[in-house]
């Protein structure tokens, strides 16, 4: 890559930051005027403990707002990507770690530096379908950091009532100001070392797709 080129990515990624920036604070704006309600689907889920969440891509908006409210240290695996940038800059500014990669197992590097966040006290954060997709479909990620660490994958679904929804690869939704909203923090899922990752994967889609529609159902 040219100098010239290299200027050009570098501002094209700034133009991204500042978009990021712009959405955290619209954000926090309507989430004040939201009604929502939250649904801890378990006995057995503690805040204190730290897990693996597991999302949506395009439900990004309620976990993202929410998770770090007591002050729990969470690390989110966000795509590298400039389109990621915006994403990263509203989670930075949330109080979340980053550790920029993709959700596959195939992405080596991350994955190791996020294992080793979660065996030092971390919670992870996935959006599992991500960074392109396809929509609804869980990465080997979480399954494989699960199995690695012995750390329980907590699912989470958000729904809205009212929203806008982006004509993008994941259908982003994004609340409209005063609309009420459902929040279920589902039951935590223990991933054993001898099933296959397909096998885990299986379960956690399953989980995510049963916890949205009962979401939808409630809104």
């Amino acid at each position: 890559m040219s100098k010239l080129e290299e200027m050009k990515e570098e501002k094209s990624y700034r133009k991204y930051k500042r978009y990021g920036k712009i959405l955290y604070f619209i954000s926090k704006i309507i989430n004040r005027t939201i009604n929502m309600k939250v649904i801890i689907e378990s006995d057995d889920y503690n805040e204190k403990n730290n897990y693996l969440y597991g999302f949506w891509h395009g439900s990004i908006f309620l976990p993202m707002v929410n998770m770090t409210k007591n002050g729990k240290k969470i690390a989110n695996l966000v795509s590298p990507s400039k389109d990621g940038e915006i994403i990263a800059t509203m989670l930075e500014m949330y109080g979340y770690e980053l550790v920029r990669g993709s959700s596959n197992k195939n992405n080596v590097r991350s994955l190791v530096k996020l294992i080793k966040m979660v065996k030092n006290g971390y919670s992870g954060g996935f959006a599992v379908d991500g960074p392109r997709g396809p929509i609804y479909k869980v990465k080997q990620g979480i399954v494989y950091t699960a199995q690695k660490t012995g750390i329980e994958i907590v699912p989470l679904a958000g729904v809205f009532k009212n929203k806008w929804r982006f004509n993008s690869w994941d259908s982003f939704q994004f609340p409209k100001p005063f609309t009420k909203a459902i929040y279920i923090i589902g039951k935590p899922i223990k991933i054993e070392k001898d099933i296959s990752v397909e096998e885990g994967i299986k379960l956690v889609e399953e989980r995510l797709i049963e916890l949205n529609k009962k979401a939808d159902m409630m809104s």
